[in-house]
């Protein structure tokens, strides 16, 4: 068990310093890289203007530049290699992780859990549309009792209140379409046609 327990803290030491030393390499070949586009861009550059003293210009920028997109294209393939080791080891290491939290929860699944006593249930009556106050008194700490009760008057005030002006419109839409709906009341002229002008 104890060169186990060793085992796990000596796994993610070596594993940062192989990455710390891949990084290392990884961004020296990418400086590297990037140097050397620099490069092929300044002899590109180079070769044009020297194209520009010859007759065939044409023809020589042609293959100034079919030299400078193979030179490119050389340094494109290497960065994605870079790119790809790096996806690689990025996969691993969440990988490692991912397997490292499932250990860690079977580890803790596995080990013996306390007995948890079931919190006292209890079972209050429907509420009644009434505001009457429930036949049984809940039981209820004695510190949120009165913050409760209060709290539920609220409530129910304000559900009065949007109750008693929903009725109101109501009311007052039914008169507003009776009146509307009235035999003597003039008709109101519909919009002039925009087609007879």
């Amino acid at each position: 068990m104890n060169r186990f327990v060793k085992r796990c803290w000596l796994l993610p030491i070596c594993g940062l310093l192989a990455c710390a030393s891949v990084r290392a390499d990884d961004r020296e070949e990418r400086s590297r890289i990037t140097r050397e586009r620099g490069e092929a861009t300044q002899h590109f550059q180079q070769r044009q203007r020297d194209c520009e003293q010859r007759f065939a210009v044409t023809a020589c920028v042609d293959e100034a530049r079919a030299e400078h997109r193979q030179a490119l294209l050389r340094l494109r393939g290497q960065e994605s290699v870079l790119d790809e080791a790096e996806r690689k080891r990025r996969a691993a290491q969440r990988m490692e992780a991912i397997r490292d939290k499932v250990s860690a929860e079977a580890a803790r699944d596995a080990s013996p859990r306390p007995a948890r006593t079931a919190p006292a249930m209890t079972v209050s009556a429907p509420r009644q549309k009434a505001a009457a106050p429930p036949a049984a008194p809940r039981p209820a700490s004695a510190a949120s009792g009165p913050a409760r009760s209060a709290q539920e008057a609220r409530s129910r005030e304000r559900f009065e209140k949007r109750q008693r002006e929903a009725k109101a419109h109501r009311d007052a839409a039914a008169q507003r379409q009776a009146d509307r709906a009235k035999p003597g009341k003039a008709a109101v002229a519909p919009l002039p046609d925009p087609a007879a002008r």
